[in-house]
């Protein structure tokens, strides 16, 4: 359960990227920025496969699980922003260990200086490497991924199915956990990867979906985006601030000005919860952490036990 808006700006307003981590109820995650990087090593350990390091990696700041290497969402020293959601399909899901949707959201943050290079990379890792393995807590869950990658120019709609890929180049657009490419500008199997692939009407995403678009069209500034990622439904599962056995565990909104502005409240609950403002590559301000630190999650357990 994951909620993704992004839209490319004009004269008069900043591009803007936002997402909210759902995930199993009482998983911590934090937030963690990485330096930019000259690489010495040739291999690199994801979660659970070992791939080809490369020399380069930019800065990133993303949001993460603890458990995992990858990230749920993020942002880079370029203006690169990448949200991934969980797509259930047609196809059974192998258990063999592979790239999971994180870590392809780490690997085009660290990789590339723009969202179609994002974008390229990301294919490329996933034809090469594959993609699956346990993504869930406590609770096993094996799932294919799409992503929003965008920048302050453009912004691509990627759904993935094991190696198979649809791609729409956008101007505004809002994912949710379930496909919807059905007239793809580039695909490597069918134009209409929504209708060969969606294994069952995902009602409650396609609700959250349509709701996080209708308000993103009207969204002009951060405390817009607070709004759609605060947004309650009577019924729960159509809530974008969840609550229950997935919760958001963390929300991020990202303006693309010369430098990123971002806007995080590092903990569950959104609409219980204040947005942190940080500027990219600015002193680093509490509760973000660097990866040597992570598994310290005060700030995480204080906020999610006081909503108790």
């Amino acid at each position: 359960m994951c909620d993704t808006v992004g839209k490319i700006g004009n004269k008069k307003r900043f591009s803007m990227f936002a997402k909210n981590s759902d995930r199993q109820y009482d998983e911590p995650q934090v937030m963690v920025y990485i330096e930019a990087k000259e690489n010495t090593d040739r291999k690199l350990k994801a979660t659970y496969i070992e791939i080809e390091q490369v020399k380069h990696t930019h800065a990133i700041l993303i949001s993460k699980p603890t458990w995992m290497w990858g990230a749920e969402m993020g942002v880079n020293d370029c203006g690169v922003c990448i949200g991934n959601e969980a797509i259930s399909t047609k196809t059974a899901k192998e258990n063999k260990e592979a790239l999971i949707g994180m870590d392809l959201v780490r690997l085009g943050l660290e990789r590339a200086a723009s969202a179609k290079e994002a974008l390229n990379i990301i294919i490329e890792l996933l034809l090469k490497y594959g993609q699956g393995g346990n993504c869930g807590y406590k609770k096993e869950e094996y799932y294919d991924n799409s992503f929003l990658i965008m920048d302050r120019n453009e912004l691509y709609i990627l759904e993935t199915v094991g190696k198979n890929y649809a791609i729409k180049r956008e101007k505004s657009a809002t994912i949710s956990n379930c496909l919807s490419i059905s007239n793809a500008d580039i695909y490597n199997d069918v134009r209409n990867f929504k209708k060969k692939y969606t294994d069952s009407p995902k009602k409650n995403a396609n609700v959250r979906k349509r709701t996080t678009y209708r308000k993103l069209l009207l969204a002009k500034d951060e405390e817009d985006l607070f709004k759609i990622m605060r947004a309650h439904s009577k019924k729960d599962a159509c809530s974008i601030c969840m609550h229950g056995e997935y919760e958001s565990t963390n929300s991020m909104v990202v303006i693309l000005k010369d430098k990123p502005e971002i806007h995080f409240t590092g903990c569950p609950n959104p609409c219980q919860s204040e947005y942190i403002k940080y500027i990219f590559g600015n002193e680093l301000v509490y509760p973000i952490v660097n990866e040597e630190n992570q598994d310290n999650c005060d700030f995480w357990k204080s906020k999610r036990y006081s909503k108790l």
